[in-house]
C-alpha cells in the first residue's frame, strides 16, 4: 500500500499579443513589410504528468501515535510501521484487604509482685563470724582452720509478714578481706541455698548471679552466712578483718503472702503471626472494627488495659482500651479502625503484639493470698479490613483488565498492498507504581463482524516504571488480514515493592505494531489519478519535445508510462478502451545497502513531438495517468520507509506560430 499526493499541475496562460510583439521589436527582428507578413515562433513549457509518490505522506511522526485509535507511524529512522492504540486499566479496589485476626492473652495471677528493693552492703567480720580467733586481737598466731558463720536478717517493708518467693533475681557480690582464704562459702535465703563457693582467696571478689524460687522468707529477708577461714602460720590477728557482701534484689513474687496486698501493675505480651499474602510495611485502614474482649477472674478488683503498639491513630496515639473490672466482670468494646495505621512486625514472619496491662489497687482489708489459677483476660478480634493505602511488597495480586474494543482505520484506497510484517505487541507503563507484572491478554482482530486474528499475548517481569515497555513478538496471526476492530481481556499477577491506595489503577497502553513491507501485486499501486490537460490557445503548433525525469527512492525497478485519451473514462485504471501510450521508460533502480534504498535514482528522457502528440496538445484538452510497473516477481516483499518515494515529471516544449494579422 502507497500512498499518493495527486498534483495537477496547469500551464500558465499565452503571452498576450502585444508583450509578443514587444519582444520581438525590442530583439531587433525586422519589421514586415505589407499585411500577412508578420509571424513569429514561440516556445512554451506545459507540464502534464507530473507525480510524487512519497510514503511519508502515509506515516504520521512517532510521537503522534501514542493515543486511542489507529494509524500509520514513522519512527526516527523512517521505519514504517503499523500501530493500533488501546489504553487497559485494572483498579486494585478491593484486592488489598487485611485478612481477620485473632489474639487472646491470660495474666494468670500465681504470684503477687513484692518489692524487696534492696541493695545493701554488709560487712562480716571476723569478730562476728568468729569470737573466738577475734578474741586473739592484736596478738601473732598460728592459726588453724576454723568455721565462719553469720546470719544477716534484712526487715521487710511495713506490712509485709511472710512470703515464699515464686520467681525473683538476686545478685551476690562477695571480697575476702581476711588474711587468708575461705572456703566451702555458702549463703543461704530462709533454708534456700543461693551460692557456692569452693574457694576465695586473700583479696579475691566473685560475683553471683542467681534466683531467689521458692524460697521462704518469715518476718525478714534472712541471709544466712557460713565458710571455714584456712587459717596459717605467724598471723596477726585483727578482728576488724572481714568478709563484704553485696546484696541486690529488686522485685520477687510470691506464689504465697501473708501481709498487706500491694498494689500491683502487670504486663504481659503476646505476639500473634498474621496470615498475610502479602508483606506489610504500612497499612492505613479504610474501614472495620476491632473487637476487645476483657475479663477479670481474680478476687481483687482489676483495672485491665489491652494495648497494641502496632496499631497507631492518624493522631499518633497507640490504640489502647482500658475497662475497671470488679471480680467476675468482663466487658466487650468495639474499637472503630478507619485511618489507624498497621505496621506490623517482621519482615517474613509478620506479628502483631498484644500487651494486657493488670492493674490492681492496694487492698488493705486483704492479708493472704495463695495462687490458685485466678487470672485477668484480654482477646483482640480484627475483621478483614479493607485497606486504603497499601506500603510493602505484594505477593502475587490478582488483577483484571477491564475489556476493550477498539475501531482500526482502514488503509487508504491504493494501498491495500501493504501488508503487515513482524507483528509485536507492545505494552506501555503509563504511570510507575513500582512492583512487576505478569499477565496474559487474549487479544483479537475482527472485519465485518469475523474475527480475522487471534493471539495470546503475555507479558512477563514488566516492571511497572514509567515509560517502561515490554515488547511481544510473533503476533502475526493477529493481522493476518488488515482489521476494522480489536478486542482485548486478561487478568495479571502484581508483585513485589509497591506503594499504592485502593483508587490505584495499573495503567496500560496496548499498542499493536507491524512493521510494513509492500507485496507485490500485478496491479501494485501507487496507481495514477486522471488528469486533464488544458492546451487550449496553441492551436498553431508546428513542433516540441517532452521531457521525462524520473527519481527513485523506492528499493525496485520497473516502468513509468503515461496513458492519454480525449476521453476521460477511457484512462481511468481498469479500463479496456484502446488508449495512447505517450511515454514508456524504464525506472532504473537506487542504490541499494541491505534491502534499503541509500541514494534515489535520476533519469531523463527526451521524446520528439510526432504527430500523435501534436494531436493531443492541439485540442482543447485531454486526459492522462500516469502508471507505474515494478519489476520484481509478484508475491515477493519490499520494506518501505518514510524516507522512500517515486517522483515523475514530464514536461512538454511546445513551439507555435503567432500570426497576429494584418497592422494598420
Amino acid at each position: 500500500m502507497l500512498c499518493q499526493n495527486d498534483k495537477t499541475h496547469k500551464r500558465r496562460s499565452s503571452l498576450r499579443l502585444l508583450c509578443l510583439w514587444l519582444l520581438t521589436f525590442v530583439a531587433g527582428c525586422e519589421l514586415p513589410q505589407k499585411p500577412g507578413d508578420l509571424w513569429w515562433e514561440v516556445d512554451l513549457n506545459v507540464p502534464f504528468g507530473v507525480r510524487t509518490y512519497g510514503i511519508w505522506e502515509l506515516a504520521d511522526p512517532d510521537t503522534t501515535l501514542r493515543r486511542i485509535g489507529s494509524g500509520v507511524g514513522m519512527e526516527d529512522d523512517s521505519s514504517v510501521y503499523f500501530s493500533a492504540w488501546a489504553d487497559m486499566s485494572a483498579e486494585i479496589g478491593d484486592s488489598l484487604y487485611v485478612k481477620s485476626v485473632e489474639l487472646a492473652m491470660e495474666r494468670f495471677v500465681t504470684a503477687i509482685e513484692t518489692p524487696l528493693d534492696y541493695d545493701t552492703l554488709l560487712q562480716l567480720t571476723l569478730g562476728r563470724l568468729n569470737p573466738d580467733i577475734a578474741a586473739l586481737h592484736g596478738t601473732t598466731q598460728n592459726v588453724s582452720a576454723h568455721p565462719l558463720n553469720g546470719a544477716i536478717g534484712l526487715p521487710f517493708p511495713f506490712g509485709y509478714d511472710s512470703l515464699e518467693v515464686d520467681t525473683g533475681a538476686i545478685r551476690v557480690i562477695i571480697a575476702n578481706r581476711l588474711p587468708y582464704p575461705a572456703t566451702n562459702i555458702e549463703i543461704r535465703a530462709g533454708s534456700k541455698l543461693i551460692v557456692g563457693i569452693a574457694s576465695l582467696a586473700t583479696d579475691q571478689q566473685a560475683v553471683i548471679d542467681t534466683v531467689l524460687d521458692h524460697a521462704i522468707l518469715n518476718g525478714a529477708f534472712v541471709l544466712n552466712f557460713s565458710a571455714t577461714g584456712a587459717g596459717g602460720q605467724n598471723i596477726l590477728v585483727d578482728s576488724t578483718d572481714r568478709l563484704s557482701l553485696t546484696v541486690e534484689v529488686d522485685t520477687v513474687t510470691a506464689s504465697r503472702y501473708y501481709g498487706n496486698i500491694p498494689e500491683q501493675t502487670v504486663t504481659r505480651d503476646s505476639a500473634l503471626a498474621i496470615d498475610q499474602q502479602h508483606t506489610i510495611d504500612l497499612v492505613i485502614i479504610e474501614s472495620g472494627n476491632m473487637t476487645v474482649t476483657l475479663a477479670n477472674h481474680t478476687q481483687f478488683a482489676d483495672t485491665v488495659s489491652l494495648r497494641i503498639p502496632n496499631l497507631v491513630s492518624r493522631l499518633n496515639d497507640t490504640l489502647t482500651v482500658t475497662h475497671f473490672l470488679l471480680p467476675g466482670d468482663s466487658s466487650t468494646i468495639t474499637v472503630p479502625l478507619t485511618q489507624y495505621r498497621l505496621r506490623p512486625e517482621g519482615d517474613t514472619d509478620q506479628t502483631v503484639t498484644g500487651q494486657l496491662i493488670s492493674h490492681s489497687p492496694q487492698t488493705p482489708d486483704v492479708r493472704s493470698f495463695e495462687g490458685d489459677g485466678e487470672y485477668v483476660y484480654g482477646r483482640i478480634e480484627l475483621e478483614q479490613l479493607s485497606v486504603q493505602y497499601f506500603e510493602g511488597t505484594l505477593n502475587n495480586l490478582e488483577l483484571s483488565f477491564d475489556s476493550l474494543s477498539i475501531d482500526i482505520e482502514r488503509p487508504p484506497q491504493g494501498w491495500e498492498v501493504v501488508k503487515p510484517l513482524e507483528v509485536e505487541a507492545r505494552i506501555h507503563v503509563d504511570r510507575g507504581i513500582g512492583g512487576v507484572l505478569d499477565a496474559d491478554l487474549d487479544a483479537a482482530t475482527w472485519l465485518n463482524g469475523i474475527q480475522v486474528g487471534q493471539s495470546l499475548v503475555s507479558v512477563n517481569d514488566l516492571a511497572l516504571e514509567d515509560s517502561a515497555v515490554a515488547v511481544i513478538p510473533g503476533l502475526a496471526d493477529l493481522l493476518a488480514d488488515y482489521p476494522d476492530q480489536m478486542t482485548a481481556h486478561g487478568d495479571a499477577v502484581l508483585s513485589g515493592q509497591v506503594a499504592v491506595f485502593n483508587n490505584t489503577e495499573v495503567s496500560l497502553g496496548v499498542e499493536l505494531r507491524a512493521a510494513l513491507a509492500v507485496t507485490i501485486t500485478d496491479t501494485l499501486s501507487p496507481v495514477g489519478t486522471v488528469e486533464k490537460v488544458e492546451p487550449q490557445d496553441l492551436q498553431d503548433i508546428v513542433g516540441g519535445t517532452a521531457t521525462i525525469k524520473l527519481w527513485n527512492h523506492l528499493p525496485l525497478g520497473g516502468r513509468c508510462f503515461l496513458v492519454a485519451d480525449f476521453d476521460s473514462n477511457n484512462v481511468i485504471e481498469g479500463s479496456t478502451a484502446n488508449v495512447d501510450t505517450l511515454f514508456d521508460v524504464e525506472i532504473p533502480p537506487p542504490t541499494i545497502v541491505n534491502g534499503r534504498a541509500t541514494n534515489a535514482s535520476e533519469y531523463q528522457l527526451t521524446i520528439d513531438f510526432d504527430q500523435q502528440w501534436l494531436n493531443y496538445f492541439k485540442s482543447d484538452r485531454f486526459f492522462v495517468r500516469t502508471q507505474i510497473a515494478v519489476a520484481t516477481a509478484i508475491g515477493d516483499t519490499m520494506i518501505v520507509h518514510g524516507t522512500d518515494y517515486l517522483s515523475v515529471q514530464a514536461l512538454a516544449k511546445v513551439t507555435y506560430e503567432v500570426h497576429p494579422g494584418e497592422v494598420e
